[in-house]
């Protein structure tokens, strides 16, 4: 059985933690600055043991961690891990920027297996729509739509400009600049975006709070995400559209819910419930890397494509110009 240590003991760090188990791995420790949360989080994962010091989890002799900590904190830890030979999941994206982006991946092709925290790619809904695109149903893609708001609190980290490394990283990548990569298997070629901060405007908090982005892929495949932390509460903000020559299909993602989505080839449209969250299969598919081959779908080389992207962002939206990629 996988020994995993998790270091962070937050709310996804539980939610994946749990993920880890039903895909039968071992919690074996539990590290977070307070011990308190570092004792809640071990008892919900089953774990007698927890540290406020993360280098003390090798006492606990684990082959892989889970981190899931503010951007700010999590390359020391990951650089940490690899070095003492473990394997890592990363909660989040692979890290702060494209160049700590590269020390792991030059670190992770000598250390070990590392993989970013993106489920989508595992859902049921995304590897249906991959499904759809593949088998042509709707054509030549022509283009794509996301929308991606989330009600922020300013209280927690992903506000903190130091802390997250900005909306673009923490939240744009996630929703849904990473999925969408992976469906279209291809990486943008420019970048074009506009932000803006009028909700929370305290000094320290996220520069770019609400951005608009547009990405143009190969084949002339424009992309279009608005996204941020301001969303009214009853307002839809959490979809994907994929519009082709011969039909479309509009994605639904949930956060924690498995999600749905509508095809719409003529007649009468079709919505489909889907049955996987993600967080099992990935879960399962970094377990089973660990002593096979490496069919993680958010390795260091899937994954810095995210983080160039987001940068692209920050510095289109900084300067008002067009980004080559």
């Amino acid at each position: 059985m996988t020994r995993i240590a998790c270091i962070g003991a937050g709310f996804m760090a539980r939610v994946r933690g749990k993920a880890l188990l039903a895909a039968g791995a071992e919690i074996v420790d539990v590290a977070a600055r307070h011990s308190g949360t570092a004792r809640t989080c071990a008892n919900e994962l089953g774990c007698g043991v927890w540290v406020n010091d993360y280098h003390q989890v090798l006492a606990a002799r684990p082959d892989a961690v889970l981190v899931e900590v503010p951007h700010s904190a999590q390359q020391a830890i990951v650089t940490w891990a690899l070095a003492q030979g473990l394997h890592v999941l990363i909660g989040g994206s692979l890290a702060g920027s494209v160049a700590d982006g590269e020390e792991i991946r030059a670190l992770a092709a000598d250390k070990g297996v590392v993989e970013a925290g993106y489920q989508a790619r595992y859902q049921d809904l995304f590897a249906t729509a991959k499904m759809i695109l593949r088998e042509g149903t709707l054509g030549e893609i022509v283009a794509v739509r996301s929308i991606a708001l989330w009600g922020g609190d300013p209280a927690t980290w992903y506000y903190d400009q130091t802390m997250s490394g900005g909306m673009p990283l923490t939240h744009m990548t996630y929703g849904f600049i990473n999925p969408v990569r992976w469906l279209l298997d291809a990486d943008p070629l420019y970048v074009s975006a506009f932000a803006n901060r009028k909700k929370h405007t305290a000094p320290g908090l996220i520069a770019e709070e609400t951005c608009v982005a547009n990405l143009l892929f190969p084949g002339d495949i424009p992309y279009t995400i608005t996204a941020g932390f301001v969303k009214p509460d009853e307002l839809p903000g959490w979809s994907i559209t994929l519009i082709g020559t011969d039909g479309a299909l509009e994605l639904f993602p949930d956060d924690m819910e498995p999600g749905r989505y509508t095809t719409y080839l003529g007649g009468e449209p079709r919505t489909v419930q889907c049955a996987s969250d993600g967080f099992t299969e990935q879960a399962a598919a970094f377990l089973a890397s660990l002593t096979g081959e490496n069919t993680c779908r958010n390795t260091p080389e899937a994954t810095l494509g995210d983080l160039r992207v987001a940068e692209a962002i920050v510095e289109s939206a900084r300067t008002k110009r067009t980004i080559e990629l």
